[in-house]
């Protein structure tokens, strides 16, 4: 990090600046700088070292340090207003402490009151404070992998000269970086054995996910060392499963650096319940903490490793990871670490489920940070050390060199045709897709965003996130939009390293074209009986709908025109093409000066009859005024006959007339047949009913006033 300004600025109590006195010890300090870990909250810092000379030889010197950080201090406190930071003196026999306990003052300074050492017999000295804890975390993200500066001071009966104020103790990196082979765990059916062990559950086929830790540095794993609570820790926690899921985890977990690591197979390492030998430069090994609480604190891990050289030993124990509501946690702590080289380990889940009722399996989550977690940045006397605050871990497929290894998933995104819709203001919705595919390993989870450049609202997704491979539906929605172009991207991410991927969006507006108002059908029924129902070709029918008038009208069924009888704006009667014989159905159109109705389906019948009207044989109609006589000819005039009514029956109240004296086309009248036809001479004097007949199809009864 960047230095705050002069040492003189700060500490303005602190008589530091300038030349040294006549006589005054002159001190040149130096750090001993670390790489530390950003997401702590308890690091130790490198030594802070002063060489001082220039003082007469043997002499005790009693002076004042002061150190101030740019963070919080949060060692141990050892007492009142004291913590556990030590400050060290060598004037030639090697550096010895001295007894002086630091002073805290919250949040960030530290100072020795009192210091008394003696100078060597050439009026020289060495000083040491180290054991320094800092809230590295308080560092903003924009300066992980710059210096970390403190600043020094010395007040006091001999007051030191310091040639440089401020020295670096340490580098802030990520200690945690991480990858897997699925980002979330698809809980499918899974079967579990009976007696699940590492290696029985490989030969079981149950459904597992890896996850890869890896240090973000050389020595950010670490073993417990003297003054901590812990080694570094894993807080590994799930959530999201669903009832009767069962999950298992190694017990004992060895790295890469181990005789064989562990790993199930699915992120490049053969599969093995792994083996360890404690070596002289140390060698990762990881053992679960057995009672620990949910943020990593507490507990007591399942597994010691022992002294050098006592041989190499396997591991296949698994356990089962508590869930409560779909959600549990588990717990990994460093027993053995190599302090010179960047290790990983791999983590396997084993998940056993009986095969889900639904459609859809559950997609569970599962999120890694460094151990034990805390909000506190100060000092305390109760507080893990180490501790780290829930910072999620970055990506390490870059420091290993492996994220376009085929174990992970890879994004591929595509549209075709291009998301470039043309819409009308006002109009419909316009259609587009987008496929998604995983052209790697393990499970591909991704989501879906839009960002407007024009307007807003205006795109709809079918689905917002997934598992696997997928088919989007992209509406552009112009209902709501003036005229104009609007631009959106599309982004599909899933994650590091599979990646993400962007598509351009484009919807062209034009204006709505003029309100055009068609001619609407409303129905199509029997000229003589104004009944719905199939007609038959060459017959008469009644056309009812809206706006059917104009200069030119014309009707077509199938294309085929049909001859206009009448036309108003309410009502056509027409004849129904001929040419129709012999089909079931017909689109009929109506054009009203060249704007055409929506079609309208026909059913077409090779008969379809019905009665206009009846005549006596003086051809008087036929009614109550006028009745036929028993035996007189009567003249029945219908439509929707074939063969234009020659093979036409006729049903005189309950007398059927099988001999029509006359029956064909009714002369001068288009489609309409008429039948002559006998009145029953010994009929009694009534109102009945009269029927024609043809191809099985009577018509709906005419009456029929007889008297004698």
């Amino acid at each position: 990090m960047r230095a705050l300004g002069p040492v003189c600025a700060l500490l303005v109590v602190i008589p530091t600046c300038g030349a040294a006195q006549p006589g005054a010890i002159v001190c040149k300090t130096s750090g001993a700088p670390l790489e530390i870990r950003w997401e702590g909250l308890s690091e130790a810092v490198g030594d802070i070292v002063f060489h001082c000379a220039g003082g007469s030889p043997w002499a005790q010197i009693t002076t004042n340090l002061v150190v101030l950080a740019p963070v919080n201090v949060t060692n141990r406190l050892t007492g009142t207003g004291t913590v556990d930071v030590r400050v060290e003196a060598d004037n030639g026999g090697g550096f010895a402490p001295l007894n002086v306990p630091a002073t805290y003052t919250p949040p960030a300074t530290v100072a020795f009151h009192g210091l008394s050492f003696q100078l060597s017999a050439s009026g020289t000295v060495a000083l040491r404070i180290t054991n320094l804890r800092l809230a590295v975390n308080q560092l903003p993200a924009s300066l992980v992998g710059q210096p970390l500066r403190v600043f020094l001071g010395s007040s006091g009966q001999n007051a030191m000269a310091l040639d440089n104020p401020q020295v670096i103790v340490g580098i802030p990196y990520r200690g945690l970086l991480a990858a897997a082979s699925a980002t979330r765990i698809l809980c499918t059916g899974s079967r579990l054995p009976e007696a699940p062990t590492f290696t029985n559950l490989m030969a079981a086929g149950t459904r597992f996910a890896s996850m890869r830790l890896t240090e973000g540095f050389a020595s950010a794993f670490r073993a417990r060392r003297t003054g901590e609570d812990t080694g570094t820790r894993f807080l590994i926690r799930y959530a999201g499963f669903p009832p009767g899921a069962r999950l298992f985890v190694p017990d004992v977990i060895a790295g890469s650096s181990a005789v064989e690591p562990t790993a199930a197979g699915d992120l490049g390492w053969s599969v093995s319940g792994g083996k360890y030998a404690s070596l002289t430069g140390g060698s990762l090994l990881l053992a679960r903490v057995a009672g620990a609480d949910p943020g990593g604190v507490g507990g007591v891990p399942v597994y010691a490793p022992g002294p050098v050289g006592s041989g190499t030993v396997s591991f296949d124990a698994v356990s089962e990871v508590s869930l409560a509501g779909g959600s549990g946690y588990v717990v990994y702590e460093v027993m053995d670490a190599s302090p010179t080289m960047r290790e990983s380990a791999q983590l396997p889940t084993f998940v056993g489920l009986a095969p889900p009722a639904g459609s859809e399996p559950v997609v569970a989550s599962w999120t890694v940070t460094l151990a034990p977690l805390s909000a506190l940045a100060s000092a305390s006397s109760t507080a893990a050390v180490p501790r780290f605050a829930p910072v999620a871990p970055g990506q390490d497929c870059e420091a290993l060199g492996d994220c376009h290894a085929p174990y992970f998933p890879r994004l591929f995104v595509e549209a075709i045709p291009p998301l470039e819709y043309t819409g009308v203001s006002g109009g419909g919705h316009q259609v587009g897709y987008v496929r998604i595919a995983n052209e790697g390993g393990g499970l591909l989870v991704w989501r879906v965003t839009i960002t407007y450049q024009d307007g807003s609202g205006w795109l709809r997704v079918d689905r917002t996130e997934g598992v696997g491979n997928a088919t989007l539906r992209v509406d552009a929605l112009p209902a709501s939009l003036a005229p104009g172009t609007y631009r959106a991207t599309l982004t599909v991410d899933a994650g590091p390293p599979a990646g993400s991927r962007s598509l351009p969006v484009v919807l062209k507006v034009s204006a709505p074209p003029p309100v055009v108002e068609r001619p609407v059908i409303g129905a199509l029924v029997n000229a003589a009986t104004f009944r719905e129902g199939p007609v038959a070709p060459g017959s008469l029918a009644s056309l009812f709908g809206s706006r059917l008038t104009g200069t030119q009208v014309s009707a077509a069924f199938d294309g085929i025109a049909a001859r206009l009888l009448y036309t108003s704006a309410t009502q056509i009667n027409l004849r129904v093409p001929p040419e129709l014989d012999g089909r079931s159905h017909a689109q009929l159109v109506v054009t009203v000066d060249g704007i055409a109705s929506a079609p309208y389906s026909v059913a077409l019948a090779a008969a379809a009859p019905g009665i206009f009207g009846i005549l006596n044989e003086n051809n008087t109609l036929n009614g109550p005024s006028a009745p036929a006589l028993p035996g007189s000819t009567v003249q029945i005039f219908a439509t929707g006959l074939p063969e234009e009514g020659r093979t036409a029956i006729v049903r005189i109240h309950d007398r059927t007339v099988s001999a029509p004296s006359y029956a064909g086309p009714a002369p001068g009248l288009i489609g309409v047949q008429q039948i002559n036809a006998i009145v029953p001479a010994d009929l009694p004097a009534m109102t009945t009913e009269v029927r024609v007949c043809a191809a099985g199809v009577c018509s709906p009864p005419a009456p029929l006033v007889l008297a004698r």
